[in-house]
Protein backbone atom coordinates (compact mmCIF):
# COMPACT_ATOMS: atom_id res chain seq x y z
CA UNK A 1 0.00 0.00 0.00
CA UNK A 2 1.70 3.28 -1.05
CA UNK A 3 1.87 5.81 1.83
CA UNK A 4 2.65 8.92 -0.37
CA UNK A 5 0.05 11.43 0.02
CA UNK A 6 0.42 13.11 -3.20
CA UNK A 7 0.23 9.86 -5.69
CA UNK A 8 -2.89 9.06 -3.15
CA UNK A 9 -4.99 11.64 -3.72
CA UNK A 10 -4.03 12.18 -7.34
CA UNK A 11 -4.93 8.60 -7.67
CA UNK A 12 -7.87 8.82 -5.71
CA UNK A 13 -8.91 12.27 -8.27
CA UNK A 14 -12.48 12.05 -9.25
CA UNK A 15 -12.56 11.87 -13.42
CA UNK A 16 -15.35 12.65 -15.75
CA UNK A 17 -15.45 8.99 -16.00
CA UNK A 18 -16.58 8.39 -12.68
CA UNK A 19 -19.10 10.67 -13.37
CA UNK A 20 -20.45 8.80 -15.97
CA UNK A 21 -20.25 5.41 -14.12
CA UNK A 22 -21.55 6.34 -10.90
CA UNK A 23 -24.49 8.12 -12.77
CA UNK A 24 -25.49 5.42 -15.09
CA UNK A 25 -24.73 2.27 -11.91
CA UNK A 26 -26.71 4.87 -9.95
CA UNK A 27 -29.74 4.92 -12.40
CA UNK A 28 -29.51 1.47 -13.12
CA UNK A 29 -30.00 0.50 -8.98
CA UNK A 30 -32.97 2.81 -9.13
CA UNK A 31 -34.93 1.72 -12.38
CA UNK A 32 -34.38 -2.41 -11.01
CA UNK A 33 -35.46 -1.06 -7.31
CA UNK A 34 -38.11 0.97 -8.67
CA UNK A 35 -40.19 -1.52 -11.21
CA UNK A 36 -43.44 -2.50 -9.34
CA UNK A 37 -42.96 -0.56 -6.79
CA UNK A 38 -46.57 -0.36 -5.19
CA UNK A 39 -47.16 -4.17 -6.07
CA UNK A 40 -48.33 -6.15 -3.92
CA UNK A 41 -50.80 -2.94 -2.99
CA UNK A 42 -50.92 -3.66 0.46
CA UNK A 43 -48.95 -4.13 3.68
CA UNK A 44 -47.12 -7.25 3.60
CA UNK A 45 -44.04 -9.35 5.82
CA UNK A 46 -42.23 -6.72 8.46
CA UNK A 47 -44.40 -3.78 7.13
CA UNK A 48 -46.94 -4.76 9.47
CA UNK A 49 -44.98 -2.97 12.25
CA UNK A 50 -42.82 -0.77 10.52
CA UNK A 51 -45.02 1.14 8.09
CA UNK A 52 -47.30 1.29 10.55
CA UNK A 53 -45.38 3.03 13.51
CA UNK A 54 -44.24 5.54 10.94
CA UNK A 55 -48.07 5.92 9.90
CA UNK A 56 -48.51 6.82 13.41
CA UNK A 57 -45.31 9.51 13.25
CA UNK A 58 -47.89 11.47 10.25
CA UNK A 59 -51.55 11.01 11.52
CA UNK A 60 -51.16 9.85 14.98
CA UNK A 61 -54.53 7.85 14.33
CA UNK A 62 -54.83 4.56 15.77
CA UNK A 63 -57.89 3.68 13.29
CA UNK A 64 -55.99 4.94 10.01
CA UNK A 65 -52.55 3.25 10.82
CA UNK A 66 -54.04 -0.16 12.76
CA UNK A 67 -51.52 0.07 15.90
CA UNK A 68 -51.74 1.77 19.16
CA UNK A 69 -49.80 5.38 19.83
CA UNK A 70 -48.34 3.66 22.90
CA UNK A 71 -47.08 0.20 21.46
CA UNK A 72 -43.63 -0.81 22.45
CA UNK A 73 -41.17 -0.41 19.53
CA UNK A 74 -38.05 -3.07 18.98
CA UNK A 75 -36.24 0.12 16.93
CA UNK A 76 -34.85 3.58 17.52
CA UNK A 77 -37.45 5.68 15.54
CA UNK A 78 -34.57 6.72 12.71
CA UNK A 79 -35.54 4.47 9.95
CA UNK A 80 -39.18 5.21 10.76
CA UNK A 81 -38.99 9.02 10.63
CA UNK A 82 -37.74 8.11 6.74
CA UNK A 83 -40.56 5.77 6.02
CA UNK A 84 -42.72 8.75 7.69
CA UNK A 85 -41.82 11.56 5.43
CA UNK A 86 -43.24 9.11 2.03
CA UNK A 87 -46.39 9.03 3.51
CA UNK A 88 -46.27 12.57 4.45
CA UNK A 89 -45.56 13.37 0.76
CA UNK A 90 -47.61 10.72 -1.21
CA UNK A 91 -49.89 9.41 1.72
CA UNK A 92 -50.95 6.55 3.34
CA UNK A 93 -50.30 4.08 0.41
CA UNK A 94 -48.03 1.49 -0.73
CA UNK A 95 -45.58 4.17 -2.76
CA UNK A 96 -45.84 6.39 0.08
CA UNK A 97 -44.72 3.85 3.09
CA UNK A 98 -41.90 2.06 -0.01
CA UNK A 99 -40.39 5.38 -1.52
CA UNK A 100 -38.07 6.00 1.49
CA UNK A 101 -36.94 2.82 0.99
CA UNK A 102 -36.18 3.09 -2.79
CA UNK A 103 -34.63 6.15 -2.35
CA UNK A 104 -31.96 4.71 0.52
CA UNK A 105 -31.07 1.83 -1.25
CA UNK A 106 -30.40 3.96 -4.73
CA UNK A 107 -28.01 6.41 -2.56
CA UNK A 108 -26.59 3.71 -1.02
CA UNK A 109 -25.26 2.61 -4.57
CA UNK A 110 -23.66 5.81 -4.91
CA UNK A 111 -21.96 6.12 -1.53
CA UNK A 112 -20.49 2.75 -2.36
CA UNK A 113 -18.86 4.07 -5.16
CA UNK A 114 -17.63 6.67 -3.37
CA UNK A 115 -15.99 5.24 -1.02
CA UNK A 116 -14.70 2.04 -3.30
CA UNK A 117 -13.56 5.12 -5.48
CA UNK A 118 -11.57 6.33 -2.80
CA UNK A 119 -10.19 2.91 -1.70
CA UNK A 120 -9.48 1.15 -5.02
CA UNK A 121 -8.24 4.30 -7.00
CA UNK A 122 -9.66 2.41 -10.04
CA UNK A 123 -12.39 3.78 -12.06
CA UNK A 124 -13.03 0.18 -13.21
CA UNK A 125 -12.82 -1.60 -9.69
CA UNK A 126 -15.17 0.93 -7.83
CA UNK A 127 -17.82 0.64 -11.36
CA UNK A 128 -17.47 -3.20 -10.56
CA UNK A 129 -18.26 -3.26 -7.07
CA UNK A 130 -21.46 -0.63 -6.66
CA UNK A 131 -22.77 -2.63 -10.23
CA UNK A 132 -22.59 -5.82 -8.10
CA UNK A 133 -24.35 -4.10 -5.40
CA UNK A 134 -26.56 -2.48 -7.56
CA UNK A 135 -28.06 -5.87 -8.87
CA UNK A 136 -27.59 -7.95 -5.33
CA UNK A 137 -30.91 -9.89 -4.88
CA UNK A 138 -31.32 -9.19 -1.06
CA UNK A 139 -30.69 -5.44 -1.78
CA UNK A 140 -33.08 -4.77 -4.25
CA UNK A 141 -35.49 -6.91 -2.03
CA UNK A 142 -34.92 -4.46 1.08
CA UNK A 143 -35.19 -0.99 -1.42
CA UNK A 144 -38.39 -2.04 -2.17
CA UNK A 145 -40.12 -2.81 1.46
CA UNK A 146 -40.45 -0.73 4.29
CA UNK A 147 -38.04 -2.32 6.80
CA UNK A 148 -35.51 -1.02 8.63
CA UNK A 149 -32.57 -2.55 6.95
CA UNK A 150 -31.94 -0.55 3.55
CA UNK A 151 -31.70 2.58 5.69
CA UNK A 152 -29.17 0.95 8.61
CA UNK A 153 -27.11 -0.46 5.54
CA UNK A 154 -26.87 3.32 4.07
CA UNK A 155 -25.54 5.07 7.20
CA UNK A 156 -23.06 2.48 7.89
CA UNK A 157 -21.77 2.66 3.90
CA UNK A 158 -21.45 6.51 4.45
CA UNK A 159 -20.13 6.21 7.92
CA UNK A 160 -17.50 4.03 6.32
CA UNK A 161 -17.13 6.80 2.87
CA UNK A 162 -16.79 9.89 5.31
CA UNK A 163 -13.87 8.29 7.48
CA UNK A 164 -12.10 7.00 4.40
CA UNK A 165 -12.29 10.70 2.89
CA UNK A 166 -10.93 12.31 6.15
CA UNK A 167 -8.34 10.04 6.17
CA UNK A 168 -7.42 11.03 2.55
CA UNK A 169 -8.24 14.97 3.54
CA UNK A 170 -5.42 14.74 6.41
CA UNK A 171 -2.98 13.09 3.98
CA UNK A 172 -3.34 15.05 1.67
CA UNK A 173 -2.02 17.99 3.67
CA UNK A 174 1.47 16.58 3.73
CA UNK A 175 4.08 15.62 6.15
CA UNK A 176 4.34 19.03 7.72
CA UNK A 177 0.80 19.93 8.35
CA UNK A 178 0.14 15.79 9.64
CA UNK A 179 -0.10 16.64 13.13
CA UNK A 180 -2.97 19.06 12.90
CA UNK A 181 -5.82 17.38 13.84
CA UNK A 182 -8.06 20.01 15.26
CA UNK A 183 -11.85 19.76 15.58
CA UNK A 184 -12.55 22.42 12.98
CA UNK A 185 -10.29 20.50 10.54
CA UNK A 186 -12.01 16.91 10.76
CA UNK A 187 -15.20 17.73 9.09
CA UNK A 188 -15.51 14.50 7.04
CA UNK A 189 -14.79 12.26 10.84
CA UNK A 190 -17.31 14.64 12.30
CA UNK A 191 -19.77 13.31 9.09
CA UNK A 192 -18.68 9.45 9.53
CA UNK A 193 -19.54 9.46 13.30
CA UNK A 194 -23.02 11.15 12.59
CA UNK A 195 -23.47 8.87 9.93
CA UNK A 196 -23.21 6.31 12.62
CA UNK A 197 -25.00 7.88 15.20
CA UNK A 198 -27.84 7.43 12.27
CA UNK A 199 -27.42 3.89 11.77
CA UNK A 200 -27.38 3.51 15.70
CA UNK A 201 -30.59 5.32 16.05
CA UNK A 202 -32.06 2.93 13.34
CA UNK A 203 -31.04 -0.08 15.10
CA UNK A 204 -28.88 -0.58 17.79
CA UNK A 205 -26.19 -3.04 15.66
CA UNK A 206 -25.28 0.07 13.94
CA UNK A 207 -23.09 0.37 17.12
CA UNK A 208 -20.76 -2.08 15.48
CA UNK A 209 -20.42 0.03 12.68
CA UNK A 210 -19.39 2.97 14.43
CA UNK A 211 -16.87 0.44 16.28
CA UNK A 212 -15.55 -0.33 12.82
CA UNK A 213 -15.08 2.92 11.63
CA UNK A 214 -13.24 4.17 15.05
CA UNK A 215 -10.79 1.13 13.85
CA UNK A 216 -10.35 1.70 10.54
CA UNK A 217 -9.68 5.86 11.79
CA UNK A 218 -6.99 4.67 14.61
CA UNK A 219 -5.49 2.23 12.12
CA UNK A 220 -4.77 4.82 9.58
CA UNK A 221 -3.67 7.45 12.17
CA UNK A 222 -1.10 4.67 13.46
CA UNK A 223 0.22 4.95 9.73
CA UNK A 224 0.86 8.60 9.59
CA UNK A 225 2.41 8.76 12.64
CA UNK A 226 5.96 8.91 13.12
CA UNK A 227 8.02 5.49 14.27
CA UNK A 228 8.93 2.09 13.03
CA UNK A 229 5.59 0.79 11.27
CA UNK A 230 3.80 -1.12 13.48
CA UNK A 231 5.53 -0.06 17.02
CA UNK A 232 3.37 0.33 19.59
CA UNK A 233 5.23 3.76 19.91
CA UNK A 234 3.55 5.01 16.76
CA UNK A 235 0.26 3.66 17.81
CA UNK A 236 0.41 5.77 21.23
CA UNK A 237 1.58 8.91 19.59
CA UNK A 238 -1.37 8.40 17.19
CA UNK A 239 -3.83 7.96 20.05
CA UNK A 240 -2.65 10.81 21.58
CA UNK A 241 -2.80 13.26 18.32
CA UNK A 242 -6.15 12.04 17.51
CA UNK A 243 -8.27 11.49 21.09
CA UNK A 244 -9.91 14.97 21.02
CA UNK A 245 -11.25 15.24 17.13
CA UNK A 246 -11.65 10.54 17.76
CA UNK A 247 -13.64 11.17 20.91
CA UNK A 248 -15.78 14.12 19.62
CA UNK A 249 -16.60 11.91 16.51
CA UNK A 250 -17.59 8.43 17.88
CA UNK A 251 -19.47 9.51 21.49
CA UNK A 252 -20.12 12.83 21.26
CA UNK A 253 -21.52 13.37 17.72
CA UNK A 254 -23.39 9.87 17.94
CA UNK A 255 -24.46 10.47 20.93
CA UNK A 256 -26.13 13.83 19.98
CA UNK A 257 -27.57 12.32 16.84
CA UNK A 258 -29.31 9.53 18.73
CA UNK A 259 -30.81 11.83 21.19
CA UNK A 260 -32.18 14.41 18.82
CA UNK A 261 -33.75 11.45 16.87
CA UNK A 262 -36.02 11.38 19.92
CA UNK A 263 -36.32 14.91 20.20
CA UNK A 264 -40.12 15.19 18.46
CA UNK A 265 -41.21 11.21 19.41
CA UNK A 266 -40.84 11.71 23.42
CA UNK A 267 -43.03 13.89 24.95
CA UNK A 268 -41.68 15.94 28.36
CA UNK A 269 -40.26 18.61 29.95
CA UNK A 270 -36.58 19.59 28.80
CA UNK A 271 -36.14 21.82 32.11
CA UNK A 272 -37.43 19.48 34.45
CA UNK A 273 -34.90 17.07 36.87
CA UNK A 274 -34.18 14.26 34.80
CA UNK A 275 -35.46 11.53 37.33
CA UNK A 276 -38.80 13.42 37.73
CA UNK A 277 -42.00 12.73 36.36
CA UNK A 278 -42.95 14.45 33.64
CA UNK A 279 -39.25 15.25 32.22
CA UNK A 280 -38.31 14.41 28.48
CA UNK A 281 -35.45 12.52 30.15
CA UNK A 282 -37.60 10.04 32.32
CA UNK A 283 -39.01 9.29 28.99
CA UNK A 284 -36.32 8.90 26.75
CA UNK A 285 -35.13 6.14 29.26
CA UNK A 286 -38.37 4.73 29.43
CA UNK A 287 -37.94 4.19 25.43
CA UNK A 288 -34.69 2.65 25.89
CA UNK A 289 -36.25 0.31 28.55
CA UNK A 290 -38.89 -0.88 26.97
CA UNK A 291 -37.10 -1.85 23.81
CA UNK A 292 -34.30 -4.04 26.06
CA UNK A 293 -37.08 -5.61 27.54
CA UNK A 294 -38.73 -6.22 24.39
CA UNK A 295 -36.16 -8.05 22.74
CA UNK A 296 -34.84 -9.85 26.14
CA UNK A 297 -38.39 -11.21 26.87
CA UNK A 298 -40.76 -13.02 24.51
CA UNK A 299 -42.81 -10.17 23.41
CA UNK A 300 -40.68 -10.98 19.94
CA UNK A 301 -42.37 -14.45 19.87
CA UNK A 302 -45.36 -13.32 20.65
CA UNK A 303 -45.24 -11.28 17.43
CA UNK A 304 -43.62 -13.86 15.13
CA UNK A 305 -45.82 -16.74 16.14
CA UNK A 306 -44.85 -19.95 17.89
CA UNK A 307 -44.00 -21.48 15.01
CA UNK A 308 -41.37 -19.53 12.17
CA UNK A 309 -40.43 -21.79 8.65
CA UNK A 310 -37.70 -18.46 8.21
CA UNK A 311 -35.38 -18.73 10.75
CA UNK A 312 -31.54 -19.76 9.86
CA UNK A 313 -28.70 -19.22 12.09
CA UNK A 314 -25.94 -16.79 10.87
CA UNK A 315 -23.22 -18.44 9.94
CA UNK A 316 -25.79 -19.57 6.94
CA UNK A 317 -26.33 -16.53 5.97
CA UNK A 318 -23.62 -15.98 3.66
CA UNK A 319 -23.91 -19.62 2.32
CA UNK A 320 -27.69 -18.78 1.07
CA UNK A 321 -29.12 -21.54 2.95
CA UNK A 322 -32.34 -20.61 4.39
CA UNK A 323 -34.07 -17.29 2.13
CA UNK A 324 -37.28 -16.09 3.29
CA UNK A 325 -40.31 -15.79 1.42
CA UNK A 326 -41.98 -11.99 1.90
CA UNK A 327 -45.03 -12.62 0.08
CA UNK A 328 -46.69 -14.92 -2.23
CA UNK A 329 -49.92 -15.19 -3.52
CA UNK A 330 -50.95 -17.87 -6.34
CA UNK A 331 -53.54 -16.23 -9.27
CA UNK A 332 -55.07 -18.51 -10.94
CA UNK A 333 -54.56 -17.18 -14.59
CA UNK A 334 -51.43 -15.35 -14.53
CA UNK A 335 -49.47 -18.03 -12.20
CA UNK A 336 -48.03 -17.16 -8.92
CA UNK A 337 -46.68 -14.03 -6.87
CA UNK A 338 -43.76 -14.28 -4.65
CA UNK A 339 -40.93 -11.98 -3.66
CA UNK A 340 -38.48 -13.73 -1.69
CA UNK A 341 -35.08 -12.28 0.72
CA UNK A 342 -32.15 -14.03 -1.26
CA UNK A 343 -28.87 -13.51 -1.78
CA UNK A 344 -26.93 -13.82 -5.50
CA UNK A 345 -25.10 -17.44 -5.11
CA UNK A 346 -22.57 -15.59 -7.79
CA UNK A 347 -21.90 -12.81 -6.13
CA UNK A 348 -21.91 -13.91 -2.14
CA UNK A 349 -20.12 -17.28 -2.96
CA UNK A 350 -17.44 -15.32 -5.11
CA UNK A 351 -17.16 -12.53 -1.97
CA UNK A 352 -16.86 -15.71 0.63
CA UNK A 353 -13.88 -16.91 -1.80
CA UNK A 354 -12.32 -13.26 -2.38
CA UNK A 355 -12.54 -13.21 1.73
CA UNK A 356 -9.89 -16.33 1.84
CA UNK A 357 -7.77 -15.55 -0.73
CA UNK A 358 -7.54 -11.04 1.46
CA UNK A 359 -6.79 -13.42 4.86
CA UNK A 360 -4.33 -15.85 2.63
CA UNK A 361 -2.57 -12.16 1.53
CA UNK A 362 -2.97 -10.89 5.03
CA UNK A 363 -1.32 -13.42 6.24
CA UNK A 364 1.74 -13.81 3.88
CA UNK A 365 2.54 -10.18 3.46
CA UNK A 366 1.21 -9.06 7.20
CA UNK A 367 0.20 -6.09 5.35
CA UNK A 368 -3.28 -5.20 3.77
CA UNK A 369 -3.71 -2.82 0.72
CA UNK A 370 -6.87 -0.13 1.21
CA UNK A 371 -9.76 -2.46 0.05
CA UNK A 372 -8.85 -5.48 2.09
CA UNK A 373 -9.21 -3.74 4.73
CA UNK A 374 -11.97 -1.67 4.21
CA UNK A 375 -13.57 -4.83 3.62
CA UNK A 376 -12.28 -7.11 6.11
CA UNK A 377 -13.21 -3.96 8.92
CA UNK A 378 -16.72 -3.92 7.66
CA UNK A 379 -18.03 -7.37 6.95
CA UNK A 380 -16.05 -7.99 9.90
CA UNK A 381 -17.62 -5.94 12.27
CA UNK A 382 -21.46 -5.92 10.50
CA UNK A 383 -21.41 -9.79 10.51
CA UNK A 384 -19.31 -11.14 13.18
CA UNK A 385 -21.24 -10.13 16.35
CA UNK A 386 -24.63 -11.90 14.69
CA UNK A 387 -22.81 -14.99 15.08
CA UNK A 388 -22.81 -14.43 18.38
CA UNK A 389 -26.71 -12.79 18.63
CA UNK A 390 -27.66 -15.93 16.53
CA UNK A 391 -27.38 -18.18 19.16
CA UNK A 392 -29.34 -15.71 21.73
CA UNK A 393 -31.95 -15.11 19.91
CA UNK A 394 -34.86 -17.24 19.30
CA UNK A 395 -35.00 -15.56 16.09
CA UNK A 396 -33.17 -14.61 13.41
CA UNK A 397 -33.15 -14.45 10.02
CA UNK A 398 -30.84 -13.88 6.56
CA UNK A 399 -31.85 -10.16 5.80
CA UNK A 400 -30.01 -9.37 9.27
CA UNK A 401 -26.90 -9.52 6.63
CA UNK A 402 -27.71 -6.77 4.20
CA UNK A 403 -25.07 -4.11 6.14
CA UNK A 404 -22.58 -6.27 5.37
CA UNK A 405 -23.53 -7.04 1.39
CA UNK A 406 -21.70 -3.86 0.32
CA UNK A 407 -18.57 -5.20 1.93
CA UNK A 408 -19.07 -8.44 0.13
CA UNK A 409 -19.21 -6.80 -2.96
CA UNK A 410 -15.84 -4.72 -2.55
CA UNK A 411 -14.24 -7.79 -1.44
CA UNK A 412 -15.51 -9.90 -4.67
CA UNK A 413 -15.27 -7.09 -6.92
CA UNK A 414 -11.16 -6.40 -5.13
CA UNK A 415 -10.07 -9.99 -6.08
CA UNK A 416 -12.22 -9.97 -9.66
CA UNK A 417 -10.90 -6.67 -10.87
CA UNK A 418 -7.30 -7.40 -9.33
CA UNK A 419 -5.14 -8.38 -12.53
CA UNK A 420 -2.86 -10.89 -10.63
CA UNK A 421 -5.31 -13.27 -9.80
CA UNK A 422 -7.69 -12.54 -13.04
CA UNK A 423 -5.68 -11.74 -15.63
CA UNK A 424 -8.01 -11.56 -18.43
CA UNK A 425 -10.35 -8.88 -18.55
CA UNK A 426 -12.42 -10.63 -20.47
CA UNK A 427 -13.08 -12.69 -17.45
CA UNK A 428 -13.74 -9.63 -15.26
CA UNK A 429 -16.46 -8.94 -18.22
CA UNK A 430 -18.05 -12.79 -18.20
CA UNK A 431 -18.49 -12.59 -14.28
CA UNK A 432 -20.67 -9.40 -14.46
CA UNK A 433 -22.77 -10.55 -17.46
CA UNK A 434 -23.16 -13.81 -15.63
CA UNK A 435 -24.49 -11.62 -12.41
CA UNK A 436 -26.35 -9.89 -14.26
CA UNK A 437 -27.86 -12.61 -16.31
CA UNK A 438 -28.85 -14.14 -12.43
CA UNK A 439 -30.35 -11.27 -11.60
CA UNK A 440 -33.02 -11.33 -14.54
CA UNK A 441 -33.39 -14.60 -14.07
CA UNK A 442 -34.77 -14.29 -10.10
CA UNK A 443 -35.76 -10.70 -11.28
CA UNK A 444 -39.72 -12.26 -11.26
CA UNK A 445 -39.09 -13.68 -7.18
CA UNK A 446 -37.54 -10.71 -6.26
CA UNK A 447 -40.46 -7.81 -7.61
CA UNK A 448 -43.27 -10.74 -7.64
CA UNK A 449 -43.90 -10.93 -11.01
CA UNK A 450 -46.55 -13.99 -11.84
CA UNK A 451 -44.31 -17.07 -12.75
CA UNK A 452 -46.58 -20.21 -13.30
CA UNK A 453 -45.51 -23.05 -10.66
CA UNK A 454 -43.03 -24.31 -13.12
CA UNK A 455 -41.22 -20.96 -13.29
CA UNK A 456 -40.95 -20.75 -9.73
CA UNK A 457 -39.66 -24.31 -9.62
CA UNK A 458 -36.92 -23.48 -11.38
CA UNK A 459 -35.66 -20.78 -9.27
CA UNK A 460 -36.42 -22.39 -5.99
CA UNK A 461 -33.36 -24.97 -6.10
CA UNK A 462 -33.20 -26.44 -2.77
CA UNK A 463 -36.09 -28.02 -1.69
CA UNK A 464 -34.80 -29.92 1.42
CA UNK A 465 -37.21 -28.71 4.04
CA UNK A 466 -38.15 -30.38 7.36
CA UNK A 467 -40.23 -27.92 9.28
CA UNK A 468 -39.60 -27.45 12.71
CA UNK A 469 -42.07 -27.68 15.51
CA UNK A 470 -40.85 -24.39 17.34
CA UNK A 471 -38.69 -20.79 16.53
CA UNK A 472 -35.71 -22.88 15.42
CA UNK A 473 -33.80 -23.27 12.03
CA UNK A 474 -35.80 -26.30 9.56
CA UNK A 475 -32.93 -28.67 8.99
CA UNK A 476 -31.59 -29.18 5.46
CA UNK A 477 -31.13 -26.19 2.72
CA UNK A 478 -34.62 -24.72 1.57
CA UNK A 479 -34.93 -22.21 -0.80
CA UNK A 480 -39.04 -22.48 -0.71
Amino acid sequence: MSHDPERRTDRARWSRSDSVAVAVVTALACAVRGFRLTQPPFIYSDELFYAREACNYVYRSPATCGIPLDAVSAHPPMGKWLISLGIRVSGWEPFGWRIASLIAGTLTVALLYVLARRIMRSTHGATLATGLLAIDFLHVVQSRIAMLDVFLTLFVVAAFAFTVVDRDHVAARGPRDAARTAVRSRGWLMAAGAAAGAAVATKWVGLVGLLGIATLSTIWAAQRAPGAAGSLTRLAAALRRECLPAAIAFTIVPAAVYVAVYMPRVEGSLLTVPWTPGSWARGFAREQLDMIEFHRSSAEIQFLGTTNPFVSPAWSWPLIKRPMIYYSEPRTVAGVETIMAIGSPLVWWTALASFAVIGLRLTRRRTSDDVSLVAVVGFGFMYLPLLVVSGLRPATFLYYLLPSVPFMCLAAAAVVSDGRIVRSRHATAAFSLAAIALLAFFYPVLTGVPLPERGLATRQWFHDCHAATAISPPTGWCWR
